[in-house]
């Protein structure tokens, strides 16, 4: 079971942002999507791509010495969008900037399609921007290391690096188990199990580390600045049992038959009464939640608020209709030819009742905390990223 926020990396610039705003409750990630989104709008929407055979000037070319590659951000989260200007230094010292965008009537001196961007850690765009990669530990000890190099002169080159910023990571996950077939029983929540510990990587003295097992899926890690996260219930995790599938609708009434014609005629019969819905089925059983944390560090357990909810109960089922009752009979003309009155027709049968709505699921115990090892916090196999920090954290005298 995979969180909201683990969308693709090579997504369009508007889904980034819409993703990287629903995955967290941070205002600087939804001002720093609406910049770059709203910036990428503006290019494209007011200019065109320049021509194949668009060139720089190679006088021009002759005098850049150096490429300065500036960010709009000091840090950048995984996953974002960063927003990149670059500038040429010539040999008098004058500095050219890059154009974003192209007018046929007023071509730049220089164009961000002159410069050939690398990066292992990020996705180059069009108009010069990065997307980052979303994994945070790829990027942990690396930072996001970004190079720009002139095409017309390869000696020309310049790389910096963004530092990772993790307060745009989210820390509220809400699993749920499935919901149930009609009348059925909803699934119990997935088991959950948080491995915390607190490490130190280049960029940052203090570090959490946070690693989710959710049922059978992949694991999934989230970090945090310990001077920027809250000193406790920094993670909130829930685990929900499913709904209740709801209960079956009642079976409709049969119309009542048609009175005979005649002198006197026949009454219509009355419609057959409907069904009584089906009960709602029970919600799933919450989740158990599991807190692994260092044995040295074991206030570590107050950063998680692990919740155990049992799913609700599902809607009881819709009551049949009632059947309409018969049509009365004709009335007819008898031996003395006086013709008789139309008999009545059959009463309605009775709607059935809705079913009972079913019960709530139970809550698992609460969550359970276990100590181990730091070396043992996160299992044998880790990614190369947290491994390297498990390292870095025995090495610190």
């Amino acid at each position: 079971m995979r969180p909201i926020w683990t969308v693709l990396r090579d997504a369009s610039v508007l889904r980034l942002c819409v993703a990287s705003f629903c995955a967290t409750i941070d205002a600087s990630v939804l001002r720093l999507c609406v910049t770059s989104f709203c910036a990428t709008i503006l290019v494209f929407g007011c200019s065109h791509a320049p021509p194949a055979d668009f060139a720089p000037d190679p006088g021009l070319v002759a005098q850049i010495r150096e490429i300065r590659i500036v960010t709009s951000y000091a840090r950048a989260c995984p996953g974002s969008v960063i927003a990149t200007s670059y500038e040429a230094v010539l040999a008098s010292g004058e500095r050219v900037s890059f154009a974003r965008s192209y007018d046929k009537k007023h071509p730049p001196r220089l164009h961000v399609v002159f410069l050939d961007r690398e990066s292992p850690d990020a996705v180059s765009q069009e108009d010069g921007d990065w997307v980052t990669e979303r994994d945070p530990l790829a990027t942990v000890s690396t930072g996001f290391r970004l190079t720009a190099t002139l095409r017309a002169n390869s000696n020309v080159t310049s790389t910096v690096v963004v530092p990772p910023y993790y307060g745009c990571m989210p820390h509220t996950f809400t699993f749920s188990g499935e919901p149930g077939g009609a009348g059925e029983t909803g699934g119990n929540g997935p088991d959950v199990t948080i491995r915390l510990a607190g490490v130190r990587s280049p960029f940052y003295d203090k570090l959490y580390v946070a690693g989710f097992q959710v049922g059978m899926a992949p694991p999934f890690y989230i970090l945090g600045d310990p001077t920027s996260v809250a000193p406790a219930d920094w993670l909130i995790v829930e685990s929900r049992g499913g709904r209740g599938g709801a209960g079956l609708a009642g079976g409709n009434g049969t119309d009542g038959s048609a009175g005979a014609a005649g002198c006197p005629p026949q009454p219509g019969a009355p419609g057959g009464n409907g069904g009584n819905g089906g009960p709602g089925g029970s919600g799933g059983r919450g989740g158990r939640i599991t807190v692994v944390v260092p044995v040295d560090q074991p206030l570590l357990a107050g950063l998680v608020d692990g919740r155990s909810r049992g799913g609700a109960g599902g809607a009881g089922g819709a009551g049949g209709t009632g059947g309409r009752g018969g049509k009365g009979g004709k009335g007819q003309t008898d031996q003395s030819n006086r013709r008789c009155s139309d008999a009545a027709d059959g009463p309605q049968g009775r709607a059935g009742g809705a079913g009972p709505t079913g019960s709530d699921g139970a809550p698992a115990p609460r969550s359970i905390v276990v100590t181990a090892p730091t070396r043992d916090i996160f299992g044998v196999q880790v990614p190369p990223g947290l491994g390297a920090l498990l390292e870095r954290a025995q090495r610190r005298p």
